[in-house]
Formats: C-alpha cells, structure tokens, sequence
C-alpha cells in the first residue's frame, strides 16, 4: 500500500510539472490555452480604430498570426479566457484570422469557417466585408463571428508550446 501512494504522488508530481512546463512554453507576454496554443491580447488606445491588416501585421512581429477559432472548442476557449481576464477585454472587438475568399469564408489555418456555422453573429455573415472580428454579446461570456475589418483588439496566436 504504501508503494502505491508514492507513485501516485510520484504521477501527481510529474502531471503538475509537465502543465507547468506549457505555460512557459509560450513566448513572453503569451499565454496557453487548453487546446494548445499560446494566445496574446492586444488593444489600442487610439479612436480611430485599426485595420484587421495592421493587426494581422503586428501578430506577424510577435512570430504569430491572428487566432484561428476553427471550432465551437476553440470559440468557447478563447472566449473563457477572455472574460477571466476581466475587464476591459471582454468587451472588445478583436481582429481575428477569418477570411472571405472566392470560395467562401477560411481560417487563416487553413479550416473552412462555414456561412452557416452557428458561431456567426446572428444574421451574419453578410457580404460586405472580406474580414472579420468576434464580438461578445450584452457582455455574455460567448463570443461571436461578425464581418468587419476594424477592431479595438487583436488575439494573436502561436502554436509554439
């Protein structure tokens, strides 16, 4: 029996080291997310909003690009995150890597985004803009996809865990 204990405190030291050992895999100022990547916030302290291009170049310079939400689990992550952090955040319209192509709408991975997925903004996606940001709606912890091309935020992502 006692044998038993210490291996499962031997596999408890081993697990806590290892989820450690993630987060600082991520480059400075990033942060993990449970699916596996390292995530990084931006804001801007400017009225004039900035484009998805400025922020996707900024992204660039950190040695990511901006977040691919390819999936509900991705979408819920990321949005859980972001109100954990609190205010101001979760009240942002970040700039994220969702494009309009001559074939419909991609994730800057590559993962098709659907029009009828229902991580759209209802009603969306309209056809307009060939970008687009997530929005939260009446501040509930749930973001959505809506067509647009400004933002007062960006979510930059690596995978380099």
């Amino acid at each position: 029996m006692e044998r038993r204990s210490v291996l499962l405190l031997a596999a408890v030291v081993v697990v806590a080291a290892l989820a450690g050992s993630v987060g600082a895999a991520c480059p400075s100022g990033f942060q993990p997310l449970p699916y596996g990547a390292c995530v990084k916030l931006w804001s801007w302290d400017n009225p004039n909003n900035p484009s998805w291009d400025i922020a996707s170049e900024a992204c660039k310079k950190e040695g990511g690009q901006l977040i691919s939400l390819d999936t509900p689990e991705k979408m819920q992550q990321f949005s859980t995150h972001v109100f954990g952090v609190g205010d101001p955040w979760r009240s942002y319209f970040y700039c994220v890597g969702a494009t309009k192509t001559e074939s419909g709408w991609r994730w800057l991975n590559g993962a098709e985004l659907s029009s009828r997925s229902y991580m759209w903004y209802p009603g969306d996606p309209d056809g307009i803009y060939t970008q687009a940001h997530i929005v939260s709606y009446s501040n509930h912890p749930r973001h959505y996809i809506s067509p647009g091309n400004d933002c007062t935020a960006a979510a930059c992502e690596t995978n380099q865990i």
